[in-house]
């Protein structure tokens, strides 16, 4: 499993069996994903980096957002046709100046949604008929039809809205029966909703930052959850010493594999070996 500490540049391994690894990587870095030819893709601040082979510099491959130094590259994800979906935000998240952005296999980057506020968790449903997607800033998760062949969303609506008590959302992944998993930034847990909203279950965490989740393991049947210690008091410290780490648990349903992104096939496709 690949995930970034934003706040330092920093893309993390983790292996269930085996060592972890720590590399400072790319300047900017807020979201990894894996490419179809085994290679790692990074929004960045400069835009979409390829890791090229090691020794090699890592490519930009484009630009993302042009035109607003304020804002920064957040969470992303890859759909099921291998299109990265990247949103931005305000960095100091005082604006409503973010944005969703496609970005399609030839590289062309197209703005799908503007006026966000704090850009997070977003997936699809199993069919991939529905597109769900995180404003943090607004403290709520959007629902929008979704069209899988041009890529384009549907009237957005309301899918949930985090009461200020339950914390901010943050990132979300869907599972294997189409229920929505969504990460409470100080709200000491995550949550599960079922396809109409309604909360199906929560699963409490010693740790009040909880930034995002996904699943993984050989049978996609463990959750793995990350959390933050950043801006957290001594005191805070002491009653959530384990803030920051990252965290497992067997909720009972599996996930889904993670979607290859497929944006970088004009490059010759052989074994390389990865950067990280």
């Amino acid at each position: 499993m690949h995930f970034v500490n934003i706040k330092t540049d920093d893309l993390l391994s983790f292996r269930e069996k085996g060592r972890s690894r720590v590399r400072s990587v790319f300047g900017g870095l807020s979201a990894v994903f894996l490419t179809d030819t085994q290679r790692l893709l990074c929004a960045t601040t400069r835009g979409l980096v390829l890791a090229e082979y090691r020794g090699a510099a890592p490519r930009v491959l484009t630009p993302i957002e042009a035109g607003r130094p304020g804002n920064r590259t957040n969470d992303g994800k890859v759909d099921p046709l291998g299109r990265v979906w990247i949103g931005t935000m305000d960095d100091t998240e005082g604006q409503f100046t973010g944005a969703l952005y496609r970005i399609d296999q030839d590289l062309v980057v197209t703005r799908v949604l503007d006026g966000v506020g704090v850009s997070n968790g977003l997936d699809w449903s199993p069919d991939g008929t529905v597109f769900y997607y995180t404003d943090s800033k607004r403290g709520l998760i959007w629902r929008f039809p979704f069209h899988m062949q041009t890529g384009t969303l549907g009237r957005r609506e309301v899918f949930a809205t985090v009461p200020a008590d339950q914390g901010v959302p943050d990132g979300l992944t869907v599972d294997s029966d189409g229920y929505v998993w969504s990460a409470h930034w100080d709200g000491w847990r995550i949550t599960r909703y079922d396809p109409d909203g309604n909360v199906e279950r929560v699963v409490w965490l010693p740790v009040p930052r909880v930034t995002s989740l996904c699943f993984g393991g050989r049978a996609l049947d463990t959750l793995y959850i990350t959390s933050a210690r950043i801006g957290l008091s001594n005191a805070e410290l002491l009653e959530a010493p384990l803030s920051g780490a990252l965290f497992s648990c067997r909720p009972g349903v599996a996930g889904r594999p993670s979607n290859y992104a497929k944006v970088d096939t004009i490059y010759p496709r052989r074994a390389v070996e990865m950067v990280f």
